[in-house]
């Protein structure tokens, strides 16, 4: 597809290759590094998600984050990571 003159593929398709190629490292290294994943990061996604149904009439926003940095471990000395760095 690559050597195809681009006047006789559509568009849409057009579309998708173009981000292949901007993508094709990225995609590559999914296939390099089979043991990195992103597991972690959706899993603490999805904690968060379930907290904001949960926390559905918190009065503040620092409230709630707090409990998320509290339930998560992610703090350091004390305080979160965000304000020890």
């Amino acid at each position: 597809l690559a050597h195809t003159k681009l006047a006789i593929i559509p568009n849409g398709l057009k579309r998708v290759l173009r981000t292949f190629i901007k993508l094709q490292r990225f995609i590559g290294n999914t296939f390099k590094y089979k043991h990195l994943t992103n597991g972690r990061i959706e899993g603490l996604n999805n904690k968060i998600k379930v907290f904001k149904r949960i926390a559905y009439g918190y009065r503040n926003f620092q409230n709630f984050r707090t409990r998320i940095l509290l339930t998560n471990k992610l703090y350091l000395n004390g305080l979160p990571i965000t304000q020890a760095a």
